[in-house]
């Protein structure tokens, strides 16, 4: 069960006995045996006992212990490691007392530390020493609570951005001097690869029989050939895979490999003397990162320029392409793929027979960080049960580890990022062969997934994310998947997959689109999930961005249940306010097991009514529905006190919307359509209007355009009548008639030719109203205040009650009403919320807003201060006076027993 790192704190102030391990050491700080890991580390003759603690798996500190020294500081020994652990802060203790320091910060052009910390005076300093609590890291209070103390004066880069770095400029080496620039990228993806598991290999020690990669390298232009030869075919012996079967360093030219061997020993601008890289203390996850922000461009030769042609250069110019948003694929971010794998899988372990190992697959399995997660966590309950037994064997050899991916560089990566966390194992040599379970096969299509295609226990993955119209394929899915109807997301596919594959116990963690659990495109794969499914979690992420997707995304962990189960009652909802903590995981997984409601400025978290059917998902906590039905009696709902209509819709708006460029002031105008073109109309058809995008918040309606509209008392012109009383504007439809006559929504409706699609009454068009677009990011109304302006797009409000104008203005821009529509309303990306009539009628309104004078009033005057002061572009002045607006709703409903989401 899931200790909440929140509530481990310092158990007593350190002692000189802690001086006998880092492990020691740490539960001084309330870490606990799980948390830790244990290393011993060694430089000469100065010995470390250190323990890397860690929150839900993720490096937080490292505590050192001196057992001797002699010659090397011991500082540059611990922070180096701590360097390579992707580990901040760390805790030094020796004979004189507790060092603080962080291994990415610098003092001067030495590792950051505090003075040290003697021990009779550790009492004293518990505030700093208390800094290194579980508590205080994940709640980042360690950064703000030590920087009081001594401010940093430069930052080193993390180790998977140095190699990267420093990789990518080789890369870049390669294609301008290789003599065959087409496949360069590709081998050096290869060659890089081979050359991390072969330096985790020598500095793990794991085969003498493999020869340092050092020995390869005469100096750092040239290679010894026959020593490559040699260690490659070591390799292929006793590291073993098919890692090393293509031969692709002598494609690559020789300076440039001469550099990646230097400098995958020695890093650059590191405090620590003769520091060097070791890869036994940089875990897979790093190197795997690594590997993948390396390929998420690829460098291609540009093309010579003309005058070039003839007086090519051995160099070439290079160009950089970015790769990470081709075909809908990002890469997942290790707090999401830790937060499903560890979720899922713990909950498989929980009624563990003992025997039975899980099968896990991803089939858009991309990079293969869900497939490194799932290793990882399997590991953790496996070996607690039997350390010594050789579990990845196991694990590979029997196929309870699958992926697929239909794009081939995927899968080589993902291969790659297995083959760098297997080499950590005790007995790993030789690794594995991956072919039979990490394929190259379309994911969406189980025939071609061979010995793979089999029932699993748990399904992981990040499936691309692509619109309708760029999918592929379309009429082949649309008859293989119940969810590839209409305006379908890709991404719904896969889930509907995940639901085909699992057995009849089996679990699943995905990443979707948020817009699924409200949007009309997923109400079909909604209900597959409420009926056929316990969806244990649901984890929306709002306009946060966890990755660099254009779509705003959710997690969904769930699992399969038998028709005779008893509906389940409850899913837990969490809510990412923001991504600012760098133990996201820690966070959501303690959220997730919590039954509790939680709200701060990270997280809501709560429990709802599980999803009974397809329709959007109102995800809210039972002390939220109970003050939205308290809610209800004190207010009355929109529809009931004022219209709302969707604004007007021409078919043609370059052809109907003017700007008029002149005017005889009383009868004839010049006027420009959207198309450039100019015509003579008399004014008496033109009517002032607003494109419903055009809209803003607190924003008084000034036309600047004009629409044709020919109509009188809510019916069109006689065509004889537009001849004879308008000749100028007959003549400019008689010009466009082909255009006009050719519009395919006119043809459905049956209309005139000359006629708007959506004409809309003139009652509401001429009456005082409140406009907003039908897309914005929340609830902004502008005013039309003397009912002049006509709408096209759009949505209107119009009270009933003239009066009601400038209260509703301000109540409904509020951010607690805000908040209450955005449970009901569509989402889109960007954070866009769908307004459309049937979305407005629903809004409450508050019955005091009605009934009292003083309230009405009140509103009716901050809502002109707001305006007034976005007229002069004062915008502090609007924002203060919006405050007192949310204010006063707030206040009005705590009044009366109502709790108001924070």
């Amino acid at each position: 069960m899931l200790i909440s790192p929140l509530s481990q704190t310092m158990t007593k102030t350190p002692t000189p006995d802690s001086l006998r391990s880092g492990s020691d050491l740490a539960h001084f700080f309330g870490w606990s045996d799980d948390d830790l890991q244990p290393r011993d580390l060694s430089r000469g003759e100065t010995h470390l006992k250190v323990a890397r603690a860690s929150v839900s798996g993720q490096p937080a500190a490292l505590f050192a212990s001196v057992a001797f020294r002699n010659g090397f500081d011991p500082l540059d020994i611990a922070a180096l490691y701590a360097y390579h652990s992707t580990v901040d802060w760390g805790l030094l203790a020796d004979q004189r007392g507790l060092t603080v320091f962080n291994s990415h910060w610098l003092s001067d052009t030495r590792w950051y530390q505090l003075p040290v910390i003697p021990w009779e005076d550790a009492a004293g300093q518990s505030s700093i020493l208390e800094s290194l609590t579980p508590r205080s890291l994940v709640s980042g209070d360690t950064e703000r609570l030590i920087s009081m103390q001594k401010q940093p004066t430069g930052f080193l880069q993390p180790v998977d951005d140095g190699l990267v770095e420093r990789l990518d400029g080789w890369r870049d080496q390669a294609l301008r001097y290789a003599r065959d620039g087409s496949q360069v990228d590709h081998r050096l993806q290869t060659l890089y690869a081979q050359l991390f598991v072969l330096r985790t290999v020598e500095d793990r020690k794991l085969d003498s029989s493999v020869p340092a990669l050092s020995s390869v390298a005469k100096n750092s232009q040239h290679i010894d050939w026959a020593n490559w030869t040699k260690l490659i075919g070591a390799a292929r012996e006793h590291i073993g895979s098919d890692l090393f079967n293509n031969e692709v360093a002598r494609e690559i030219p020789e300076h440039v490999f001469a550099g990646v061997i230097h400098d995958l020993y020695y890093p650059k601008g590191l405090p620590a003397s003769d520091a060097r890289y070791d890869f036994s203390w940089i875990e897979a996850d790093v190197l795997g990162l690594a590997y993948e922000k390396y390929l998420a461009t690829v460098l291609q030769p540009a093309p010579p320029a003309a005058q070039r042609e003839l007086f090519l250069s051995p160099e070439r110019e290079v160009e950089r392409l970015s790769v990470r948003k081709k075909s809908g694929v990002y890469y997942t971010p290790k707090f999401i793929t830790g937060l499903l794998a560890t979720r899922c899988i713990d909950d498989f372990f929980a009624n563990w027979d003992g025997e039975t190992l899980p099968r896990v697959i991803d089939f858009a399995c991309g990079s293969g960080s869900f497939l490194v997660a799932a290793i990882d966590q399997i590991l953790k309950h496996l070996k607690r049960q039997q350390p010594d037994r050789h579990w990845v064997r196991e694990i590979i050899d029997g196929g309870f580890i699958a992926g697929i991916d239909v794009d081939p560089n995927a899968v080589t990566t993902a291969r790659h990022h297995l083959w760098q966390r297997l080499v950590q194992e005790p007995h790993a040599l030789p690794l594995p062969d991956l072919e039979h379970v990490v394929i190259v096969a379309d994911g969406l299509d189980r025939k071609t997934w061979g010995k793979l295609d089999v029932p699993y226990d748990i399904v992981l993955g990040n499936p691309p994310f692509l619109a309708t119209s760029m999918v592929l394929r379309r009429d082949e899915l649309e008859s293989l998947f119940d969810t590839a109807k209409g305006r379908f997301d890709f991404s719904y596919l896969f889930v509907e997959q995940a639901l085909r594959v699992l057995n009849s116990n089996g679990r699943m963690g995905m990443v979707v689109p948020n817009r699924l659990f409200r949007n009309r495109n997923g109400q079909i794969l909604r209900e597959m999930l409420a009926n056929k499914c316990k969806i244990q979690m649901l984890v929306d992420f709002g306009s946060t961005r966890p990755f660099d997707a254009s779509a705003y995304v959710g997690c969904l962990i769930a699992s399969l249940r038998k028709v005779e189960d008893i509906a389940p009652k409850y899913v837990r909802v969490i809510e990412v306010r923001s991504l600012t903590p760098e133990f996201m995981t820690a966070l959501l997984l303690e959220a997730g097991m919590s039954q509790v409601d939680i709200s701060n400025d990270i997280i809501k978290a709560f429990l709802a009514r599980h999803p009974s059917s397809g329709n959007s998902w109102v995800l809210i906590s039972e002390s939220d529905k109970h003050s939205l039905v308290m809610f209800e009696d004190i207010s009355v709902r929109l529809g009931t006190i004022a219209a709302t209509w969707q604004g007007i819709r021409t078919g043609a708006n370059d052809l109907f919307i003017f700007e008029i460029e002149s005017s005889d002031g009383a009868h004839l105008c010049k006027a420009i359509n959207g198309l450039g073109e100019s015509a003579v109309i008399e004014i008496e058809l033109l009517e002032p209007v607003v494109y419903g995008t055009e809209v803003q918040r607190y924003q008084i309606v000034s036309p600047t355009k004009r629409l044709l509209y020919p109509y009188r008392n809510g019916h069109a012109l006689a065509e004889g009548e537009l001849e004879k009383k308008f000749p100028n504007t007959w003549s400019y439809l008689l010009r466009n008639r082909d255009l006009l006559a050719g519009r395919s929504s006119m043809q459905q409706t049956g209309g005139k030719w000359f006629e708007l699609v959506r004409p809309r009454a003139e009652g509401w068009l001429r009456h005082p109203k409140l406009l907003i677009r039908d897309l914005a990011p929340r609830t902004a109304f502008a005013l039309d205040e003397f009912g002049k302006t006509f709408l096209a797009g759009g949505s209107a409000v119009v009270p009933q009650d003239q009066e009601l104008l400038l209260p509703l203005l301000a109540y409904l821009n509020s951010d607690a009403i805000n908040a209450l529509v955005r449970r009901t309303t569509p989402q889109f990306r960007g954070e866009f919320q769908k307004f459309e009539p049937q979305h407005l009628q629903a809004i409450p309104v508050l019955r005091q807003l009605i009934e009292d004078e003083n309230f009405n009033e009140r509103l009716s005057d901050l809502a002109l201060r707001v305006v007034a002061a976005r007229v002069r572009e004062n915008e502090g002045e609007a924002v203060f006076h919006e405050s007192e607006i949310d204010g006063m709703i707030k206040d009005a409903v705590r009044a009366r027993g109502i709790a108001v989401d924070q």
